[in-house]
């Protein structure tokens, strides 16, 4: 027991030897766990830490770093041993280069783990996209997904897929709840299944969209869980940041803090309106005002309220999509 202690004491003080002595001209980047370690970056002086601590060394702030799960970048500065962890200015882009910071990074090395808790083991084991079998830590069983390899990194789980309307989208709220179609096609993986993922832990959404002239664009959410059946699934979104502008107003962030509605359940109707799923032919976590994101809606290439829609990325408004894909994937 000692012995293996002793080990364990060798190898954290050979590691932290290793990361300090490293010279910036010869690398730039160390990963560590399961975390990736720039040097000479920062997060931008504009967003506030969660956390800002003193630490000794940089080990001690990947430690802090590592024990956040809603954490998303941290840096570390030497000289005065700040530790800055946060939770906020997660999108690419949101650092700056400033000599004698090192800048943290989640990477999915690291998140290997058997059984499978999501679709970043088998990337890490070098697999292909495809479907494959996850055993999320709070489901009772395996659920087979569709695990996305190739965008942005890939180990991405996905939760819905949109491309050719093959599969009827306008479900009651049994099959939303326990998920339909063929997760190799078009499919909603469940709403039971995605409160079971998400709860627990922190994960990002990202949606991918795809107009009938080829243009493509892509959202994602740095934060994103949904509550169990008996809040209706309500919907939680975090940071936004992506290429189809979201104001808080338009935008998938007009659906946050929404329950989720179907046909068979929906108290949207007001005065002659209908409910919202009935009008936009869609189950989707709708508010009072329905939505001006249905990406559940009615897969066709006419210009129509219950299309499945973006509205207000660039020119489309109301015209139908051909693709989205909802999928998501730790911080």
């Amino acid at each position: 027991m000692e012995a293996s202690r002793y080990k364990q004491t060798q190898f954290v003080l050979l590691l932290l030897i290793f990361i300090t002595s490293l010279n910036d001209s010869i690398c730039t980047t160390v990963r560590v766990g399961k975390y990736s370690v720039e040097k000479n970056k920062r997060v931008i002086q504009t967003i506030s830490p969660v956390e800002s601590e003193l630490a000794k060394s940089l080990i001690v702030c990947v430690r802090r770093f590592h024990g956040r799960d809603d954490a998303c970048l941290a840096d570390y500065n030497p000289e005065t041993q700040t530790c800055n962890i946060f939770t906020s200015g997660c999108c690419p882009g949101n650092d700056e280069i400033q000599t004698g910071f090192s800048l943290f990074r989640r990477d999915l090395e690291g998140l290997i783990s058997q059984p499978a808790h999501d679709c970043s083991f088998y990337k890490n084991a070098g697999q292909p996209t495809g479907v494959y079998t996850i055993y999320p830590e709070h489901g009772p069983n395996g659920i087979s997904v569709y695990c996305d390899m190739d965008e942005d990194e890939g180990g991405w789980i996905v939760i819905q897929r949109r491309f050719n309307g093959s599969v009827d989208f306008y479900r009651n709220w049994e099959e939303y709840k326990s998920g339909f179609g063929n997760v190799n096609g078009e499919h909603w993986l469940g709403n039971e299944n995605i409160y079971q993922m998400t709860r627990g832990s922190s994960y990002v959404l990202r949606i991918d969209l795809q107009a009938f002239d080829g243009n493509t664009a892509y959202v994602k959410y740095f934060n994103f869980t949904i509550a169990d059946e008996t809040d209706d699934y309500r919907l939680t979104l975090g940071e936004y940041c992506g290429t189809v502008g979201e104001d808080g107003t338009h935008g998938m962030m007009y659906n946050n803090n929404a329950q989720f509605k179907t046909k068979d359940k929906d108290d949207t109707a007001r005065g002659s309106i209908p409910p919202c799923s009935e009008k936009l032919h869609s189950g989707w976590w709708f508010q009072k005002y329905c939505s001006s994101v249905n990406l559940n809606g009615e897969w066709t290439t006419e210009n129509r309220d219950d299309s499945i829609n973006w509205q207000y990325w660039e020119s489309y408004l109301k015209n139908g999509l051909e693709r989205t894909s909802m999928k998501i994937r730790r911080k």
